[in-house]
């Protein structure tokens, strides 16, 4: 038997991107998971560097949030750091919508939602 093949994050994130940018939703990646050098990574602490902000932010207000901010995992074995916790509860507290999305067909389920209450 063999194992079917779990997309990573990389691979369920793109596709997301892609599907907005087809649909023309403006969208963007927080690239805080980005592995760098230690001066590189170092500088970008400084420039404001946070662990655990969300992967994609769709900067447009609906009826009741100001934004969309998704937190991107792979369909199977992901976990929710605690610091994306707190990042997500602080987001949600101050007027956006901020969830985990567990692979690329419910981060796009939850953008189409999120659209239609415009």
């Amino acid at each position: 038997m063999i194992k079917s093949l779990i997309p990573t994050e990389h691979q369920e994130q793109s596709l997301v991107v892609k599907y907005c940018t087809l649909k023309k939703i403006p969208i963007f990646h927080i690239p805080n998971g980005s592995y760098k050098s230690v001066t590189a990574r170092t500088k970008s602490k400084q420039e404001g560097l946070k662990a655990g902000v969300p992967d994609l932010m769709i900067p447009i207000a609906n009826k009741n949030h100001h934004g969309l901010f998704i937190e991107m995992k792979r369909v199977k074995n992901s976990k929710v750091s605690v610091y994306q916790k707190q990042w997500i509860e602080l987001l949600n507290k101050q007027g956006y919508k901020a969830i985990v999305c567990y692979g690329n067909n419910e981060a796009i389920k939850e953008i189409e939602e999120y659209i239609k209450e415009k």
